[in-house]
């Protein structure tokens, strides 16, 4: 009987102190173990919306889910909010959405120690929501002016390193 209250006893303190053990400051979360920045935003870990094409609304990523952040290739999942009216002369946006896949890669070292993901490739998983429109259009007739900045034809962008 006394072996019984004592093995209880025992198992009872070390409950209470695997308890306490777990109550215990937690430790500072470390840093990410890699950036994004994009159109001069401040650099983020695993960012949930993404500004693709900088300056205009035509590509906004949203609803991002990432997968293998910190590794020299990340790749997200999610839902792109593309202006349809973008490279056309139809006078009113037209937006749709539609899936998108981000793949971040090229780490860069960037000022204090910060590593970042240099470039940013976009697919879209149903095809372009531009059919029709080539690679290579030029803005200089369009209504919102020339130079108007367009996707890349290869569908990579340059990523900042802040």
């Amino acid at each position: 009987m006394l072996a019984r209250t004592t093995r209880s006893a025992a198992a009872a303190m070390l409950a209470l102190l695997l308890l306490l053990a777990g109550c215990g400051h937690a430790a500072a979360p470390a840093p990410p173990s890699a950036t994004i920045s994009f159109c001069g935003s401040a650099p983020q870990a695993m960012p949930a919306v993404v500004e693709v094409i900088c300056n205009t609304n035509d590509i906004t990523a949203r609803n991002l889910v990432w997968q293998g952040w910190g590794k020299p290739t990340a790749t997200a999942h999610g839902t792109a909010v593309v202006d349809l009216c973008a490279y056309t002369d139809c006078h009113t946006g037209s937006f749709d959405s539609v899936p998108i896949k981000l793949i971040a890669s090229k780490i860069a070292h960037c000022a204090k120690n910060v590593r970042a993901y240099s470039t940013l490739r976009y697919v879209f998983a149903d095809g372009t929501p531009w059919p029709g429109i080539p690679a290579n259009v030029k803005t200089s007739g369009y209504i919102v002016g020339p130079n108007r900045p367009l996707p890349p034809a290869n569908q990579t962008v340059s990523l900042t390193c802040d």
